[in-house]
């Protein structure tokens, strides 16, 4: 079923938080390009109005045009909430999106074991893909993703967004400088204190079912892994991993609540990573809740770095860096050094920025290798096997063979 709205490619004017907590600011009314890219949502997901909806109000070249949900009333819903034209529903809708010839490119927000399937039919389709984290659920699907891209001529990104963001840029721009040494251990820890989990977990959440592609590891667990490899310049081969435990009830729901690992990186880097869909209190009986784990620490022979917040560096974040000798400081980075970009922008508008870049033919400010991408699912598939937990199920879609040339 396909449904239709009035349309107007002019943005309405939206508030959003500046990069400092308690500032607001009224995003500027943009009128959009005489022929935005049009884009189309599979899956009416919450993550939606972060990671694409609201950042492309702030992009003039970008409307979000349609919607798919198997759901119509769900569908309709989300279309009128967030004022998009056109809907699909039924058990056809994604693939009626993918066959609308006005539609440019495709946001992908179904669940983890759904992605390869539909990125490979997006770009079969012709449409650019933005595929939600993580690309799919081996390095072997990923693999196929961006070798169908390249065959296209067409652009695929996973949406690891915070890696596009000045501050963490900043961050590996100090590492990089060599103002502290050589770069000695990375700690990256991602966790909800398990008082808050219900505020961000619903009961029946994609994320705790096996067949789904759910775990801790898939979700959270791929953001201190990126941040690990991408402040360490490593991002090129999959690390070892030396040891891996899974929290919660992994042996009987094969799904990690929570991941505790230890890496080998080059250059004798160690690396640790923690994340926790429920992390538990402290205290007697674990009463005494805990605050959120949202920081990345680098420890370098002379000194160290804090990185705070850096999923969501776009909201707010500060980078302490201490010297061994010297006064220590901290630093806030919202804009590139060029000055290009906002401070209202968040993370995901910063990597719509350069996705929409790299379609208009532009060299991105930043952009992420397929190669990191696919190492990055190569170690997530060596942390469940440390950690004695399945790999995640591989997609039962075969994609149909390339038509031979004539």
């Amino acid at each position: 079923m396909v449904s239709t709205r009035a349309r107007s490619y002019t943005t309405q004017s939206t508030l959003s938080f500046d990069a400092e907590p308690l500032v607001r600011t009224r995003q500027a009314i943009l009128k959009k390009t005489s022929n935005p890219l049009r884009f189309g949502i599979l899956g009416a997901a919450r993550i939606g109005p972060d990671a694409l909806i609201t950042p492309a109000k702030s992009h003039a070249d970008v409307v979000v045009a349609a919607v798919a949900a198997r759901d119509a009333t769900k569908a309709a819903k989300y279309a009128k909430t967030h004022n998009i034209a056109k809907t699909f529903s039924g058990s056809n809708a994604y693939q009626q999106l993918l066959d609308d010839p006005e539609i440019d490119a495709v946001y992908i927000a179904l669940p983890n074991a759904y992605h390869f399937e539909w990125s490979i039919r997006t770009l079969n389709a012709g449409k650019h893909a933005l595929i939600e984290k993580p690309i799919a659920d081996s390095a072997e699907e990923a693999s196929q993703i961006f070798a169908l891209a390249e065959e296209k001529g067409l652009v695929a990104l996973e949406a690891i967004h915070f890696t596009f963001h000045p501050a963490a840029q900043r961050v590996k721009a100090i590492i990089e400088s060599g103002e502290l040494g050589k770069v000695k251990s990375v700690v990256g820890e991602f966790a909800v204190p398990s008082l808050l989990s219900s505020l961000f977990f619903q009961k029946d959440d994609i994320r705790f079912q096996y067949d789904l592609g759910g775990g801790a590891t898939m979700d959270m667990g791929v953001y201190p892994l990126a941040a690990m490899r991408f402040l360490t310049g490593t991002e090129s081969d999959a690390p070892d991993v030396t040891k891996a435990t899974a929290l919660g009830q992994p042996q009987t729901t094969r799904i990690d609540r929570g991941m505790q690992v230890t890496y080998a990186l080059p250059s004798s880097i160690t690396g640790e990573t923690y994340v926790d869909f429920a992390m538990p209190g402290w205290g007697p009986f674990g009463l005494l809740p805990r605050l959120p784990k949202l920081s990345v620490r680098v420890a370098l022979e002379g000194g160290d770095i804090e990185f705070y917040n850096y999923p969501l560096a776009g909201a707010y974040h500060w980078i302490k860096v201490k010297p061994r000798k010297g006064s220590a400081r901290t630093e806030k980075a919202y804009k590139h050094p060029d000055g290009k970009g906002d401070t209202s922008w968040t993370t995901y508008r910063y990597q719509l920025e350069a996705f929409v870049d790299k379609i208009r033919g532009r060299t991105p400010q930043y952009w992420t290798d397929p190669k990191t991408t696919i190492t990055a699912l190569e170690t997530v598939g060596r942390i469940y096997a440390s950690a004695d937990l399945p790999p995640r199920i591989k997609s039962s879609y075969v994609p149909p063979a390339p038509v031979a040339a004539a």
